[in-house]
């Protein structure tokens, strides 16, 4: 039992840290974006979207709720409504009620 639980808070922090770890890159890349360097910024969103791909096989609500924002402003990835739509379905699906974002509040 001892094992077990030890078990289950190892792979818990793992998968908190690949979302942390996406999470990283999106803040970095809107400091970025706010700097005017499209570039990387582009490029970290990306980075940041194929972890919140991963992490939203996992029924993450928060990598679909960023996997919303990036869509629906094209951050990163060619901007598309609908998925940005899909996106934040899911999140709201799964327990998401707060959004800040503008973009995302103008989907409804």
């Amino acid at each position: 039992m001892r094992l077990l639980i030890i078990i289950t808070i190892l792979v818990s922090s793992l998968l908190s840290t690949e979302y942390s770890t996406g999470f990283k890159l999106y803040k970095n890349a809107k400091k970025e974006l706010r700097n005017n360097n499209m570039d990387k910024a582009n490029q970290l969103f990306l980075e940041a979207k194929i972890i919140f791909e991963e992490e939203s096989k996992k029924n993450s609500s928060n990598a679909f709720l960023k996997l919303s924002e990036l869509y629906c402003h094209g951050w990163g990835v060619v901007k598309d409504e609908t998925k940005a739509k899909v996106y934040l379905i899911k999140a709201k699906r799964l327990g998401v009620s707060f959004i800040s974002d503008k973009c995302l509040k103008n989907l409804k």
